[in-house]
């Protein structure tokens, strides 16, 4: 007997809100600097970080394997890193303001015009998982949501 079994994986983004079933429970939000660093490098020596990390779906004992893991955060950047990202990646206009788990809404500016890089975020995932990055460069603040988020290497 052949059992095949087939899952997807939606879009990181999603949506701010949704039913208890798609939303991850509620996370801790953290100010620990090195998880972040780790995974995301290319932010230079941010100033603060927020962050939280939930699993995906309903935890269930009985189905074994890894588990999926949202990471969502704000990092305040170095005025010198926001010149320097700005310089090196084509920011456009994002046709949508940041999605991140519930207990991170809340460390999101409002009223911002949010910008999004193609190129930034490839060279953020490498491709490995799925991300996205809004910088408000007024502000100097990088908000991300990722899921599976791999340490860089050489971290």
């Amino acid at each position: 007997m052949v059992l095949s079994l087939v899952g997807g994986c939606g879009d990181v983004a999603g949506s701010r809100t949704g039913t208890a079933s798609q939303q991850p429970p509620e996370a801790e939000v953290r100010t620990d600097r090195e998880p972040v660093e780790k995974r995301f490098p290319q932010f230079g020596r941010f100033t603060g970080v927020e962050w939280a990390a939930a699993p995906l779906g309903q935890a269930n004992s009985r189905v074994p394997g890894p588990t999926d893991v949202r990471l969502s955060g704000v990092a305040t950047l170095a005025e010198a890193d926001v010149r320097r990202l700005l310089k090196e990646y084509d920011w456009v206009p994002a046709a949508q303001p940041p999605a991140v788990l519930g207990s991170i809404v809340p460390e999101v500016p409002e009223g911002t015009e949010w910008r999004t890089s193609e190129e930034f975020t490839s060279e953020v995932t490498r491709g490995v998982y799925t991300g996205s990055f809004h910088l408000d460069p007024g502000a100097g603040t990088m908000v991300f949501d990722a899921v599976n988020p791999t340490a860089a290497q050489g971290s």
